[in-house]
């Protein structure tokens, strides 16, 4: 019988881990969807409630997603790119669409959007710079301490 190289073995363990609901996934995901849950309902009665929980708790999963890699994958660049979409998507409507007092539907999309891309190109910068503050530690002789 053979037994997996301990390298398969890294790489089966990192794929399940980055599935995984860890504790600090967990309380990230249920703090935000909370959070979620009054800003939504606060404007858009059962809909905007329900929307207002899954889009707090895909921020949530995201952050805790982020915070939970410990090995540099390209993966943590498209987790930041995806979590700050969903929080530029907020923040692209409430400043673009939420000045004026009765915004189409047109501007609303309009500014939703531009907000998603540039949380989006944000979440690449940090997440760009997370992945290398990662590589730094995962080569250092004594990956405790980070320069």
């Amino acid at each position: 019988m053979d037994r997996p190289k301990e390298s398969e073995s890294h790489d089966r363990n990192t794929t399940l881990k980055r599935f995984l609901w860890t504790k600090r996934r967990i309380i990230w995901t249920v703090g935000v969807a909370i959070g979620g849950l009054f800003i939504g309902g606060k404007g858009g009665g059962i809909w905007g409630t329900a929307l207002g929980i899954i889009w707090g708790g895909g921020i949530g999963y995201g952050f805790g997603s982020v915070l939970d890699i410990e090995h540099p994958t390209k993966t943590a660049l498209a987790s930041w790119a995806a979590t700050f979409a969903l929080t530029g998507l907020f923040f692209g409507l409430l400043v673009g669409a939420g000045t004026q007092n009765n915004p189409s539907a047109g501007r609303q999309t309009a500014m939703g959007a531009i907000g998603a891309a540039t949380g989006s190109l944000v979440g690449l910068l940090v997440g760009a710079v997370h992945l290398r503050r990662l590589r730094r530690r995962s080569h250092a002789p004594n990956s405790d301490f980070v320069a």
